[in-house]
């Protein structure tokens, strides 16, 4: 079940990915939210996550202020129908990655031959291997194709030395932390949370 944290002008459903990065955005500007977190590791039960996501809508939709999904648009098959039938707003970003980095830095990574994680996504994988059913050979398996990892850290939670050599031992790729400003993000944010306020423009 969704987690609800209650407090006031916003509210927002949430993936868990964005804990930390998404309570720091919203603190340094000072926006109140009832945030109703939903668990990362259901990117890999999307039928678990498109009922999470219906149920926590149906929840708010007609009763909350300025209700919004904080979850990519790529992130579920038919979520942008979703979010229209409640009459909602998505953020305008593909996924957490892009919202974070923006797709153009995405890209330009991926076309590296790196894998891009968050500290978040680091910490939710004992949850999606087990979920999986996957053992540590079919983990590198399925990130056979990359050549390093690489974990941008805002710094608000950061992964210990132990994690990130937990990390590299479960895949055996190269884990590189590198830091994240939050100011695209921030941006991204800011700009949403600002057309919730303005009435007839569902994404």
């Amino acid at each position: 079940m969704a987690m609800v944290e209650h407090n006031t002008a916003v509210t927002i459903i949430a993936c868990g990915i964005f804990t930390d990065e998404l309570q720091a955005v919203l603190a340094k500007q000072k926006v109140g939210a009832d945030i109703r977190w939903i668990d990362a590791a259901l990117h890999t039960d999307l039928p678990h996550l498109e009922a999470e996501i219906n149920s926590s809508l149906a929840e708010v939709t007609g009763t909350a202020a300025a209700p919004c999904v904080l979850f990519g648009s790529g992130c579920l098959p038919g979520i942008s129908d979703i979010v229209q039938r409640h009459g909602v707003h998505i953020l305008p970003a593909g996924n957490c990655i892009d919202a974070l980095l923006g797709s153009e830095e995405r890209l330009k990574y991926e076309a590296e031959g790196c894998f891009l994680m968050t500290p978040g996504w680091v910490r939710a994988w004992p949850s999606i291997v087990a979920s999986m059913g996957w053992d540590a050979v079919d983990v590198r398996i399925n990130l056979g194709r990359y050549k390093k990892i690489l974990v941008f850290d805002a710094g608000i939670h950061p992964l210990t030395d132990e994690e990130v050599l937990d990390f590299f031992d479960l895949t055996e790729l190269v884990v590189e932390v590198r830091p994240l400003d939050l100011g695209h993000f921030s941006s991204l944010v800011e700009n949403f949370i600002a057309q919730l306020r303005r009435p007839g423009e569902i994404a």
